[in-house]
């Protein structure tokens, strides 16, 4: 039954495929230019646009008188607008289109008519262009039967044939699909093929892309001729066009071959998927019997998935809640109930939506195509076998044989043997089923032989053009080839004269270079000299500032000393022990000082003071002046500070080791002090002094204590920008956290 709905949809197509307009437009694309005619538009966009309403109603199926209406008022008012704007295309168009409106209509003679209007113009004008178009409506007054099928092979040739001497390659690949679907229908697939690849060329030339009609019917064409692998590669590209654009009319065609296409191939769960996918879009286009079509393809599916009770619910939900709209709604609908029924052997159910289908036909039987009778008998003649009622379905059979043959039709044909064996078997008339499985058997090699000799045929032409490909290379490559040695020896010629002429430019900038450099190397020497001159100045200044620099220290190094000495002298003069204590604390303050300066003066640097090295002469130095064997740990990291920095610790420890000494141990006790200078975090640097001595009783606050060397140390803190503090811990520990400075003290 499949392909003869495939038949029908072929014919729809082949009725309605006019180079002007596209394929059937969907309701809701009608609905969308009903809305933009209410805007302003240009007025040649608003012929087209109404042109285009009125291709809607007329393609509408059914044929109601209201559509037909309709579709003459908007004819009639994008003919009155032409007219006002002189706008000839939409006019001679129109003629085309109210022969389609008249024809439709049941009213030949006035189609006709204009299309004779639309041929004398052509005619007149030698527009081939309109004279092809109105080919193809002409065609459209024949029948698909025997005779007309041959009438309107004639006339679509001679479509092509204007189509060719206007020169339009759009059109002609039209046509050609359009001469290719006629040989479908008369069931010359070689024919057909060679047709649409023909299109299918002259669509890839003009890089025209919308090409799912095309590739639609080469899907269509061979799932006809049982090459279900290449169909399905064709549907699929189909597919791709159609969801690019959202085609819902051949995209619920596509989907539907394709679900027929594993059908076919028993891949059910792809059949179901598809099916269902065709069942969805069906309910997007205007064509009212599809959903029930499809869904009767869904429970065939779900059947020979053995999924019996989803096909029952399918059947109990989604279709009784499908809207029938006219008979053609009612007749899918019946025959939905008696695919299941019948399949599950619920017999006198199905005989009741049989009966139903029956009265159906009888009464709207002139509303039909002829093969659209086949697909009812087709099924009345599956349930009468079911019931055995054998005669009955033998004359359903007969009628569907003689179609067959008058189509042309293989497939039916097959379907006809096939059923007329199983009868006549099932009646016990075994010389005549005998007879139909021969014709069966017949039919088939018939049919397996066109698309052997199609294959062949097919390889035979990809050989001889892949020859042809190979020989226009080669002749290609060999004008390539001579044209290249023409322009190899023109190029070579230029080439010699253009480097005759560079050398010339080359040897006279060379020279030129040559003069300009010598001048240049004189001024060079002449300004190196000068920089030299000024190096050599300006060395003797640095060296100069060192000198004067390190003779500063020396001199502030003797002058401290001399102070040390006369404190010294001064201390000697003095009785009173307090006094002579103090004096020494200055010497060795000034002493902490004089030794920096001592190091600066004896260093390349001259800012900057080894910290390792002059904390451990500092120790050394205090330890010989008090003569003392305390155990000294040193742990000083390896660094250099500027002198801004270098002499306030210097004075800290003076003060902090000097108090020490002094007062940390007593009764001689031996004892240990630590001084560490290190890295403490980020930028921060700690200086600690630690003993363990008798420390101070009590809390410590430095603010309160009136002591020179604690009031020294905080203020040299300050100086430092660095938190000072004292604290008991085992003794007594001294320690300043400072910000390292490092921009005076980076090498």
């Amino acid at each position: 039954m499949y392909h003869l709905f495939r038949t029908f949809l072929l014919i729809f197509i082949l009725q309605f495929s006019l180079n002007v307009w596209a394929q059937p437009l969907s309701k809701k694309k009608s609905d969308a230019i009903k809305i933009e005619l209410k805007t302003k538009l240009n007025d040649t966009i608003r012929v087209l646009k109404l042109q285009t309403l009125s291709l809607y109603y007329v393609t509408k199926v059914g044929e109601e008188k209201a559509d037909m209406d309709s579709s003459y008022v908007f004819a009639r008012e994008a003919e009155l607008l032409t007219n006002k704007i002189n706008f000839n295309r939409g006019k001679w168009m129109s003629y085309i289109l109210y022969s389609q409106i008249y024809r439709e209509g049941g009213h030949t003679d006035k189609g006709k008519k204009q299309l004779a209007k639309a041929f004398k113009i052509a005619r007149e004008n030698k527009n081939f262009w309109l004279e092809a178009e109105a080919y193809r409506e002409l065609s459209n007054y024949y029948e698909f039967d025997n005779s007309g099928i041959n009438t309107r092979i004639k006339i679509v040739a001679k479509a092509l044939d204007a189509a060719e001497k206007g020169g339009s390659k759009r059109q002609i690949a039209d046509i050609l699909v359009y001469y290719g679907g006629h040989y479908n229908m008369m069931g010359n697939f070689k024919e057909s093929l060679e047709k649409f690849n023909e299109a299918k060329a002259l669509y890839k030339a003009i890089g025209y892309t919308d090409l799912q009609n095309l590739y639609s019917q080469l899907f269509s064409t061979y799932l006809r001729l049982g090459l279900y692998p290449e169909g399905i590669e064709y549907g699929l590209i189909s597919i791709k066009y159609g969801e690019k654009i959202k085609d819902y009319f051949f995209l619920t065609e596509d989907y539907t071959n394709l679900g027929y296409a594993y059908y076919n191939m028993a891949n059910y769960e792809l059949a179901l998927k598809y099916h269902l996918k065709a069942y969805e879009y069906s309910s997007k286009i205007y064509s009212e019997f599809y959903p029930f079509y499809n869904a009767n393809f869904i429970i065939k599916d779900l059947l020979k998935l053995g999924r019996k009770k989803e096909a029952i619910s399918f059947l109990d939900t989604a279709v009784k809640n499908e809207k029938i709209k006219d008979f053609r709604d009612e007749m899918w609908f019946n025959i939905c109930h008696i695919t299941l029924y019948d399949e599950l052997g619920w017999l006198t159910l199905a005989d009741k939506y049989c009966k139903s289908l029956i009265e159906i036909q009888k009464s709207k039987r002139n509303f039909f195509p002829e093969f659209s009778n086949l697909e009812i008998n087709n099924t009345i003649i599956n349930h009468l076998c079911k019931i055995k009622n054998y005669p009955l379905a033998s004359k359903y059979l007969a009628e569907n044989r003689k179609l067959g043959t008058v189509m042309k039709d293989v497939n039916m044909l097959i379907n006809v043997h096939l059923m007329e064996f199983k009868i006549d078997s099932a009646t016990g008339n075994y010389l005549n089923a005998i007879k139909h499985l021969k014709n069966y058997q017949k039919t088939k090699d018939r049919l397996f032989n066109e698309v052997k000799s199609y294959q062949i045929s097919n390889l035979q032409i990809k050989y001889e053009t892949d020859k042809k490909d190979k020989d226009i290379k080669l002749l290609t490559q060999e004008s390539d080839l001579q044209r290249t040695k023409i322009e190899k020896d023109k190029t070579e010629k230029i080439i010699a004269g253009v480097i005759l002429i560079l050398v010339l430019i080359i040897t006279g900038l060379i020279f030129r270079g040559y003069q300009n450099k010598k001048e240049s190397n004189k001024n060079l020497q002449i300004s190196q000299d000068r920089i030299q001159k000024k190096n050599k100045l300006l060395q003797n200044v640095i060296q100069e500032k060192e000198w004067l620099l390190k003779e500063i220290h020396h001199r502030v190094k003797n002058n401290l000393q001399v102070v040390m000495s006369l404190l010294n002298t001064q201390s000697n003069y003095l009785k009173d022990e307090s006094a002579v204590n103090a004096i020494k604390d200055s010497q060795n303050r000034i002493n902490s000082m004089s030794m920096i300066h001592q190091r600066l003066y004896q260093s390349e640097g001259l800012s900057c003071i080894k910290m390792q090295e002059y904390v451990k002469e500092l120790i050394s130095y205090l330890k010989d002046s008090y003569k003392t064997n305390f155990n000294f740990v040193v742990d000083v990291e390896n660094i250099e500070m500027h002198v801004s920095q270098a002499v306030p610790i210097g004075l800290i420890l003076n003060e902090a080791i000097t108090n020490a000494i002094k007062y940390a141990f007593t009764d001689g006790k031996k004892g240990t002090i630590s001084i560490a200078l290190k890295h403490f975090r980020d930028d921060y640097f700690m200086l600690e002094i630690a003993d363990n001595g008798i420390g101070i009783e009590g809390e410590i606050e430095v603010e309160k204590y009136d002591s020179l060397g604690m009031q020294l140390m905080e203020g040299l803190s300050k100086d430092l920008n660095g938190k000072f503090s004292v604290i008991n811990s085992n003794g007594l520990k001294v320690s300043v956290i400072f910000i390292y400075n490092y921009t005076f003290n980076a090498k």
